[in-house]
C-alpha cells in the first residue's frame, strides 16, 4: 500500500513562498482551511469541498465519529461525497470543525508538510488571483482524522470502576450485558471501558489467574519496547499489572474456564454461552460477545518435515519452551533454534547464557530494528514526552498508509546514519534487512505479517561475534542427529526449538474451537418449540459468519478490529499491542453502549463518488 501511495513531495520553492514560522501562524492556516471546509459542508457544495483537499493525495480517516464505523477514504472526490453524506446522516450542526487551543507546526522529512492537530496541511499553488494575476499559496488539507471522544448521553465515569464486582462463584446462570472471551490486556481494558460506561461484563479466562497468558510463557520473555529507558518490561511484571488492574477496578472474571458451547439466537439477539470450570458449569446469557483471545497466538505452527521419527533428540515449538535450564537438566548440550524473529532471538540468548552450543537457522531475510530507534522521541519515545492519551491519539488516529510511511522515513534516516551497523553480522551469512532496506516496513510486520522482525536489544551481537552459529536455509528433513536443509547440508543438535510462529493469523481460524467446537447446533430436548432451534447458530455457524480479523483491508484499516461484523450481530473482536488495545477498546465500548441505549446508527459502509 505504501508503494502505491508514497508520501507527497512539495517543492521547496512553494514552501518558501508562504513559510510557517510558529504555532500562531500554523493556527491561522488551520483555521482558514477548516473554515473553508465548514462553508462547503454547510452549503453542501461537493465541488467546493473537493477544493479544500490537497490535489495529489488526500485522506479522511473516521473512527465512529461520522461513519459509526472504522473507515479511511482517499481521493478528494470520495472524501467530499462521504463528508456530505455522513454529516447529513449524523446531523452535524453548529460550527462544524473547530480548533481547540493552538495548531502546531511540526516539520517533517518531506519539505512543506505540516501538522495541525489531526488535520495535516500541505501548501499548494492556488488559482490565479483574479485582480492581479498573481498565484498565491493555499494550504490544503492532506489528512483529516475524526474520531469520537465520548457519548454525550453517557461519558466515561471512572467513579464507576470503584463499584464492587459480582459474586459469581455459586451462580449457575449469569445474565450480563457483555461476555468477553479472554483475560489478557485487551480483555481487561475492554471490561474496564465498559464498566466506566455503566455496562456490566464478565471475562472468561482459560488460565487460573489474570495475566497468566504472559506469566506462563518462557521465563526470559521481556518486551522489546522500553517503557522508561533503559528498562524493558518483563512478562512477570506485565502479568502483575494485569492482575492489579482486575483487582483495582473490581472486574468480573471466571478463571480456569473453557467454553463448551455457544449459541446465538438470531430472533432474540441473545448469546447463550456454557462455561465449564473444574467445579461447576455456568450458563452466561448476554447481548454482546467479545473475542479477546489474541491474534497469531493460539495454534503453534510447525513446518512439515520429512522423517520426524528418525530424530533422537528433543523437538519442540517455542510455545512449549520454558527455559534453557530444563534442557540442560535433560542432558542437552547443543540447540538448533529455527527462526530469526523476536522469540527466536530471546531463546537463542537464553540458551547461550546457559552454556549450550547454539545455532540459529535463518530461513529468510529478517528485519532488524535497534531498540534505541524505537526509544527516540520521534518514535515510541513520544510516550515519554507526551501524556499517554496524547501519544495514543498521535499513533492511533492517522491513516495507516501515511503513518507507516512517515514512521519508516524517520527510522530509515536513523539507519542511513550508521550504514555499517550490521556489516559484521551480514558477513556471517545472516540475511539482514535494516530500516534503510527497500520494502522493510515495521507496520507491515506488525499489522500484516503479525511478526517476522527482531527489535534488537543486543542479541545480534552474539551472532556477529561468532558466539552463536548461523545456518541460512530451509530445513526439510530430520535425521537421527538433527536437520537436513534444502541445499543438502545438515546441522546436528540435541534439541531443535521451532520459533516459527502461529498458524492462526485470523480470529476466524480459532473461533469455532474457542466457542465450544462441535458440529453445529445440538438438539435441545427441552426446547418447547422446534422452530425456536432454527433461529439459533452454533460454534461453526457463528465462526463461518465472522469477518476476517487482523491484517489490513483495502482502506488500510485493521480487519475486524473493534467494528461491527457484516454477517452476524453483536459479535466483536479486540486485540493487539497495549496502545492499540487502549484505543480500540474505547471505540468498541462506545459502540456497545450506544447499541444498548438504542442510539447506535447503521454503520456507513458505502464508498460514494469513487474516482480521483
Amino acid at each position: 500500500m505504501m508503494k502505491e501511495n508514497p508520501l507527497p513531495i512539495v517543492a521547496p520553492d512553494i514552501c518558501a513562498q508562504d513559510p510557517i514560522a510558529d504555532d500562531a501562524t500554523a493556527t491561522e492556516k488551520a483555521r482558514h482551511a477548516l473554515g473553508c471546509l465548514n462553508e462547503a459542508v454547510k452549503a453542501k457544495d461537493a465541488g467546493k469541498l473537493e477544493q479544500c483537499f490537497f490535489l495529489q493525495q488526500a485522506y479522511w480517516r473516521d473512527q465512529i465519529a461520522l461513519t459509526w464505523h472504522l473507515r479511511t477514504f482517499s481521493s478528494r472526490k470520495t472524501i467530499a461525497a462521504g463528508l456530505l453524506e455522513t454529516t447529513v446522516l449524523r446531523g452535524l450542526v453548529g460550527d462544524g470543525f473547530t480548533i481547540e487551543g493552538q495548531a502546531h507546526f511540526i516539520p517533517t522529512l518531506n519539505p512543506g508538510a505540516q501538522c495541525s492537530g489531526r488535520a495535516m496541511l500541505l501548501p499548494s499553488e492556488a488559482d490565479e488571483d483574479a485582480e492581479n494575476g498573481v498565484k498565491r499559496i493555499a494550504w490544503k488539507i492532506w489528512v483529516l482524522c475524526t474520531w469520537i471522544e465520548q457519548l454525550d448521553l453517557h461519558p466515561e465515569d471512572e467513579a464507576l470502576l470503584e463499584a464492587s464486582g459480582r459474586q459469581l462463584d455459586t451462580l449457575k446462570t449469569i445474565e450480563m450485558e457483555a461476555l468477553i472471551i479472554g483475560g489478557g490486556n485487551s480483555a481487561v481494558a475492554t471490561a474496564a471501558r465498559l464498566k466506566a460506561l455503566g455496562v456490566e461484563s464478565v471475562m472468561v479466562e482459560r488460565n487460573a489467574r489474570p495475566g497468566d497468558n504472559w506469566a506462563l510463557r518462557y521465563d526470559c520473555l521481556a518486551f522489546h519496547v522500553m517503557t522508561a529507558f533503559p528498562h524493558m518490561l518483563t512478562k512477570d511484571e506485565l502479568a502483575g499489572h494485569v492482575r492489579h488492574y482486575v483487582d483495582t477496578f473490581h472486574l468480573n472474571m471466571i478463571t480456569s474456564a473453557r467454553i463448551t458451547d455457544t449459541r446465538y439466537n438470531k430472533r432474540t439477539k441473545r448469546w447463550t454461552v456454557t462455561v465449564q470450570t473444574p467445579d461447576r458449569q455456568t450458563t452466561v446469557i448476554c447481548r454482546h460477545l467479545i473475542q479477546a483471545t489474541g491474534f497469531g497466538s493460539q495454534k503453534p505452527y510447525m513446518p512439515p518435515m520429512q522423517c520426524p521419527d528418525l530424530y533422537k533428540g528433543i523437538s519442540m515449538h517455542s510455545a512449549g519452551y520454558k527455559n534453557a535450564k530444563e534442557l540442560v537438566d535433560k542432558g542437552v548440550k547443543s540447540v538448533l533454534v529455527v527462526g530469526s524473529a523476536n522469540t527466536a532471538f530471546d531463546i537463542t540468548v537464553d540458551c547461550h547464557a546457559a552454556g549450550l552450543r547454539t545455532t540459529m537457522a535463518v530461513r529468510s531475510p529478517t528485519y532488524l530494528l535497534p531498540v534505541e530507534y524505537m526509544a527516540r522521541p520521534e518514535a515510541l519515545g513520544a510516550y515519554e514526552r507526551l501524556s499517554v492519551e496524547a501519544a495514543d491519539r498521535l499513533f492511533q488516529t492517522g491513516p495507516t498508509v501515511v503513518d507507516s510511511a512517515a514512521a519508516q522515513s524517520v527510522i530509515a534516516q536513523m539507519a542511513r546514519s550508521e550504514p555499517r551497523r550490521y556489516e559484521k553480522l551480514a558477513a556471517t551469512g545472516f540475511p539482514v534487512l535494516d530500516s534503510a532496506s527497500p520494502g522493510a516496513v515495521l507496520n507491515h510486520n506488525l499489522l500484516e505479517r503479525a511478526g517476522g522482525h527482531y527489535v534488537d536489544v543486543g542479541g545480534t551481537a552474539l551472532l556477529a561475534d561468532g558466539e552463536v552459529g548461523v545456518k541460512v536455509g530451509e530445513p526439510v528433513e530430520f535425521h537421527e542427529q538433527g536437520l537436513t536443509f534444502s541445499d543438502g547440508s545438515s546441522v546436528g543438535a540435541d534439541a531443535v526449538i521451532w520459533c516459527t510462529g502461529y498458524a492462526d493469523k485470523n480470529a476466524r481460524d480459532t473461533a469455532a474451537e474457542i466457542l465450544g467446537g462441535g458440529s453445529g447446533i445440538r438438539n435441545d430436548p427441552a426446547a418447547s418449540d422446534a422452530e425456536e432451534e432454527k433461529d439459533k447458530l452454533g460454534p461453526y455457524e457463528i465462526a463461518s459468519r465472522i469477518d476476517a480479523t487482523w491484517g489490513l483491508d483495502a482502506e488500510g484499516e485493521i480487519r475486524g478490529l473493534a467494528k461491527r461484523q457484516l454477517r452476524i450481530e453483536n459479535y466483536w473482536a479486540i486485540g493487539g499491542p497495549a496502545n492499540t488495545s487502549r484505543w480500540y477498546s474505547k471505540l468498541l465500548a462506545i459502540q456497545i453502549k450506544a447499541a444498548l441505549e438504542g442510539v447506535l446508527p447503521p454503520a456507513y459502509r458505502g464508498t460514494p463518488g469513487r474516482g480521483q
